[in-house]
């Protein structure tokens, strides 16, 4: 009788088990499998397709390069400048088992983009079974998150563990089970260790966290005590001992889940924090003091503190370590450790890269924040205050729209996950556009929370749509009738007759009784449908016709501009001739003979190394130079030069006698951002009136017209010897 009793409990825990992970108590439906399989193939092959074909990038060929020698036993020493050590060891982890190639140096990314696309199931209690899967089509062809996905840069771990860790604190907030905080912790540890936005992840979730604890509790803080007579220094400490007392203090209750999701984020992350401290070190506060909390831009181990500055850090992080614990055995001692000890081993063996790189956990800990707050000023990019308005207008066209249209959907009903979702897209979006480096890759960051906003939102209207009833009033009319409505506007719009004759007149009067027949047709729907669910309708038909342009713009960004700037999220990127030299110095090797390298002089001038020290890894006879008019006078002992434009004149002279002429070729190429900077409200404003204007926009939005002829580049020259025996094949 034992056995069988503990084999019919083993035999119910699988299902129960398979069930809290996949979802809580919504059971995976055949056609969820289906989908969620069928989108999982797709996403990878997307993503996989001709990954290496693309030359690297300068920021992909640092990262690649690093693993590289980490993969070959060189170690590695954690630089906040290429952000946290994950994406480092996880490359060289695949280098070793698979070997180096471009091919290579993107897999992890792209598996990782791969694994976005299917979390969704894991939040289908939230979202609903058509909204995950809405959410994991957006996910899948996102044109941004397919770009980066493709790309090494580790935005998409960011986007990874973001989501992984939302979903975590909404299966916590919902059940309330400890394993959903161990894996907070774990999330949390990897958000730390893969990139410094991980301190706009966690501000976001966490203010979100004490809204809603003050909003429960606000009738716990006041009404305040009468501030009347007390000094500004008296008030406010009576209004701080009043906030305490009524948010502070109940946060610590055990029943309280947000308070208890806010105290982990805020205990386990604390000492990551502790250089947040350096930004006052210019300010009155402490510039008398003449410490150094973290160096500034120009000087060495930018972001570290020196001097006395480095006994304040320690006090700083010891006294902060000491906070976090007594915090946690505040609030729950037997959970909280349990929770700490799994993010700090996580942490401190990936920053320590294995106890390899013990200096790691000190820079880690301090300088992964200092470097960036030292940065701020430098605005790296130094693009518009807009920028993002203008990316995501471009490529995530369908979420963005949705998004302002989900908010007042979300707003109107009072459904507390659809204003969290609200709250996490604006606030997302604010502080990339507040923060001063702006980059196309952090539009990864933003595009998550509008996709999952959007799918939430089409998932709802799919899973109230009473279809049955919708179809038998004609609900079916509005899926063709939106586009054709549109289309027909826009052929109006730009509707330009040359002589005025029997064919424009005959056009434009069908194009003006097309729009009032279909105009009138969506009238008589909507009494049909009634309005509301005839706006659903409409709401799902402009999507699937957005989702359509949104596949189209991320094939045509990924598959036939990927390494050409006329895309914005194309960004300085390495031309293809770099790859075109690359074959020719291969060819050169092999007509030179077997384990011969023909060497290689490659001028670094303007950061030139890169990607060419990716390129030519592991190849001896390669040297860069910093060439110039003083060193120059004689030819340099290789047979290769690869040498800037700036320096040409003196090539031109010290190789003339025994080098071809020098064969211009691009190194790196970008957008031309003339194209949207210094656009005043009134430029934008008196656009909507210049008919003109919305061509030139909508001819770059369907065919990325009009700036080809207007790219940037900093270009170099390939010198070969007379010797070499080559195919002549010119960039």
């Amino acid at each position: 009788m034992g056995t069988e009793n503990i084999a019919e409990r083993f035999g119910r825990l699988r299902p129960n088990l398979r069930a809290s992970l996949l979802g809580g108590p919504l059971p995976l439906l055949r056609w969820e499998l289906v989908g969620y399989g069928g989108l999982l193939v797709v996403a990878a092959a997307m993503r996989l397709w001709d990954l290496g074909s693309r030359a690297l990038h300068h920021d992909e060929s640092l990262h690649a390069m690093y693993s590289y020698y980490l993969a070959n036993g060189d170690g590695y020493q954690h630089n906040p400048m290429m952000h946290g050590p994950l994406q480092f060891e996880s490359n060289a982890a695949i280098f070793f088992v698979f070997g180096d190639s471009d091919f290579t140096a993107r897999l992890a990314y792209a598996v990782m983009g791969t694994l976005l696309v299917v979390l969704p199931v894991l939040f289908r209690t939230r979202l609903g079974r058509p909204g995950a899967m809405m959410v994991a089509v957006g996910l899948a062809f996102s044109p941004t998150l397919l770009y980066f996905s493709r790309f090494a840069r580790n935005d998409v771990f960011i986007a990874v563990w973001t989501l992984g860790l939302v979903i975590a604190m909404w299966r916590y907030l919902d059940e309330g089970r400890n394993r959903y905080l161990y894996a907070a912790a774990a999330l949390l540890a990897l958000l730390f260790t893969t990139k410094e936005t991980a301190y706009i992840v966690t501000p976001v979730l966490g203010s979100y966290l004490v809204l809603m604890i003050a909003a429960r509790k606000w009738t716990a803080i006041g009404p305040m005590t009468s501030l009347e007579g007390l000094s500004p220094p008296g008030a406010l400490k009576v209004v701080v001992s009043r906030i305490w007392t009524g948010l502070g203090r109940s946060a610590f209750e055990g029943a309280e889940r947000h308070g208890a999701f806010l105290i982990l984020l805020v205990t386990l992350t604390m000492v990551q924090w502790s250089a947040l401290t350096s930004y006052f070190q210019d300010t009155a506060f402490l510039s008398w003091s003449n410490l150094v909390l973290a160096r500034p831009v120009g000087s060495a181990h930018i972001g570290s503190p020196e001097g006395g500055g480095l006994v304040i850090a320690f006090l700083i992080v010891t006294g902060l370590v000491g906070l976090s614990i007594y915090w946690g055995a505040k609030w729950k001692w037997s959970v909280w450790w349990r929770c700490a000890l799994i993010f700090w081993t996580i942490w401190i063996l990936l920053y320590s890269t294995f106890f390899t790189n013990l200096d790691g956990i000190g820079s880690g800990v301090w300088q992964s924040l200092g470097y960036w707050v030292a940065q701020q000023e430098v605005a790296r990019g130094n693009q518009p205050w807009y920028y993002y308005f203008i990316v995501t207008s471009v490529y995530e066209f369908l979420p963005f729209i949705f998004a302002f249209v989900a908010t007042a959907y979300f707003a109107k009903r009072g459904d507390p996950f659809g204003r969290f979702l609200i709250y996490w897209a604006v606030a997302t979006f604010v502080l990339y556009t507040y923060a001063s480096e702006k980059m196309p890759w952090l539009v990864v960051n933003i595009t998550l929370p509008l996709i999952v906003l959007t799918g939430k939102m089409l998932g709802d209207i799919v899973e109230r749509m009473p279809w049955r009833r919708a179809i038998s009033n004609g609900g079916l009319l509005a899926l063709p009738g939106v586009p054709l409505f549109i289309v027909l506007l826009w052929q109006l719009a730009f509707f330009e007759p040359g002589e005025v004759g029997a064919k424009d007149i005959v056009w434009l009067t069908l194009l003006v009784v097309g729009i009032i027949g279909v105009a009138a047709l969506g009238v008589y729907l909507a009494r049909a449908m009634g309005v509301r669910r005839f706006g659903g309708a409409a709401a799902l038909s402009l999507a699937v016709m957005l989702a359509v342009l949104s596949v189209r713009t991320g094939a045509i960004a990924n598959y036939k501009n990927a390494d050409t700037p006329v895309e914005l999220l194309v960004y300085t990127q390495t031309a293809p001739d770099i790859v075109s030299i690359v074959n020719r110095i291969r060819e050169a090797d092999q007509s030179a003979g077997e384990r011969v390298s023909v060497p290689v002089s490659v001028d670094q001038t303007s950061g030139f190394t890169w990607p060419w020290a990716w390129y030519l890894r592991g190849r001896p006879g390669v040297d860069y130079p910093l060439f110039d008019n003083v060193s120059l006078q004689t030819p340099p002992d290789s047979s290769i030069v690869l040498v800037h434009l700036n320096n040409k004149a003196a090539t031109d002279k010290a190789l003339k006698d025994t080098f071809t002429d020098g064969e211009r070729f691009k190194h790196r190429w970008w957008f031309p951002e003339s194209a949207y900077r210094d656009i005043t409200v009134r430029d934008f404003l008196a656009s909507f009136r210049d008919r003109g204007a919305w061509r030139r926009a909508m001819d770059y939005f369907l065919r990325r017209e009009g700036v080809r002829d207007r790219l940037g580049s900093e270009d170099a020259f390939a010198y070969f010897a007379d010797e070499l025996e080559l195919s002549g094949a010119e960039p």
